[in-house]
């Protein structure tokens, strides 16, 4: 069988791009915040590969990603460097993020916050004293093993299994 013409090659290339557009588009949506300028990142990251992959990335997706990535990081910087503005789909400029954070910010944190206060009462005694003072109340894992009655290793597995149970149930959260 001859080896595939250009044109088919090129074909696969798109058709690679294409297959994993709608997860790009999502990846570029979480770091630009709005859908306009994900679809830009997307469409320069396509223009500036020429849709091509090198043969030597073993991962297409996660190339395109780092592209995605960089190129977000790049506008950024050129924004800060004119003086803070960047431009929008509309034409309207909008102001970089300030130091405050936005009022949606802060009511997600407030929920997080609260969730995790109430996944960490759910657990068991130790465990969750063992996890207030570790995270709240900065104090190392001697005094808490000391606290509790129990070995250093032993309660550095018990925080660790209830800050896995914590992340767990908040990613299971956001993915509702």
């Amino acid at each position: 069988m001859p080896p595939p013409s250009t044109q088919q090659a090129r074909h696969k290339q798109t058709d690679g791009f294409g297959a994993s557009y709608g997860r790009l588009l999502s990846y570029a949506r979480k770091l630009t915040k709005n859908e306009p300028d994900a679809q830009d990142l997307v469409q320069e990251a396509w223009c500036l590969t020429d849709g091509e992959v090198p043969e030597s990335v073993v991962s297409p997706f996660s190339y395109l990603r780092i592209v995605i990535r960089n190129l977000f990081i790049s506008n950024l910087r050129r924004a800060k460097r004119q003086g803070g503005h960047v431009p929008t789909a509309g034409g309207v400029d909008q102001t970089l993020a300030s130091e405050q954070p936005s009022p949606e910010d802060v009511a997600i944190s407030r929920f997080e916050i609260e969730r995790l206060e109430y996944l960490i009462s759910s657990m068991p005694l130790r465990q969750a004293t063992a996890l207030k003072m570790y995270h709240f109340e900065d104090r190392k894992l001697k005094d808490i093993a000391t606290h509790l009655g129990l070995s250093v290793s032993f309660t550095q597995a018990l925080i660790a299994k209830g800050l896995k149970q914590c992340a767990e149930e908040l990613d299971r959260d956001c993915s509702r």
